[in-house]
């Protein structure tokens, strides 16, 4: 935890100085941070809830007999759709409370919610034997936060202005849910960790994927990253009525 911590926060003060113009607050900087510890909380209730949910029903993920689809609805359910609705809703919240003036302030927002998330998962897995392995990945939630933030920002930018805007708020929630469940899939519910008795070949195939997907994450994280400075001087002057 204390190394995610370090390297997120040196990243989140990075991206506070390249807004332009006045910067954020403490209380702007540090209370999306904490709703985003709330928010791992509430996504563990609600995977909770959707299981005793599906159990009552009579459902099970282990009737599923195809092996990508199974990690596919699994990461769905469990991470992929829980956790970024979650974050979603701390997001809107701290949006209600701050009320940001710019887009970019936005996407801090999204990004600060991610790195709190981040702070408590890291509490519950951080020292288990995939702690290397989760350092590829250990600005993903904060990256899927500056997307849903940047694209709320757009799309109350949009709205203000007269310019199409709802499909910024679609983007905003469906992309980061598709590449966390796509992540979740070939990563934490790998069909060569969760299949037995899978034979050589097919195992092979899968660590490849999951391999391919830990590299295409860690770029990924990077090229949103660098975005946000990137983009900072014009999401800035994006501003908004609050």
């Amino acid at each position: 935890m204390l190394l995610a911590a370090i390297i997120l926060g040196i990243i989140y003060k990075k991206m506070r100085k390249w807004e332009v113009g006045v910067s954020i607050s403490k209380k702007q900087a540090l209370l999306p941070i904490g709703l985003g510890v709330l928010s791992t909380i509430l996504a563990f209730a609600v995977t909770l809830a959707i299981g005793y949910g599906l159990t009552v029903e009579g459902y099970s993920l282990n009737d599923i007999q195809d092996p990508f689809l199974k990690a596919f609805v699994s990461a769905f359910l469990r991470a992929g759709l829980t956790e970024e609705f979650a974050k979603l809703l701390m997001i809107l919240w701290a949006i209600c409370i701050l009320k940001p003036k710019n887009v970019y302030e936005y996407a801090l927002i999204g990004g600060a919610t991610g790195f709190g998330f981040t702070l408590l998962e890291e509490m519950v897995y951080g020292e288990s034997i995939m702690t290397l392995f989760r350092l590829t990945d250990v600005a993903m939630h904060m990256s899927m936060g500056i997307i849903m933030g940047k694209y709320l920002g757009l799309g109350k930018y949009n709205r203000e202005n007269g310019l199409l805007y709802k499909s910024s708020y679609v983007i905003a929630l469906a992309v980061p849910v598709l590449i966390h469940t796509i992540y979740d899939a070939l990563t934490v519910y790998n069909p060569a960790i969760a299949v037995e008795g899978m034979d050589d070949e097919s195992m092979a195939f899968w660590i490849i994927m999951g391999l391919i997907i830990i590299l295409c994450a860690f770029v990924f994280q990077i090229v949103i990253i660098k975005g946000m400075k990137r983009e900072a001087p014009r999401l800035s002057e994006m501003l908004l009525t609050r």
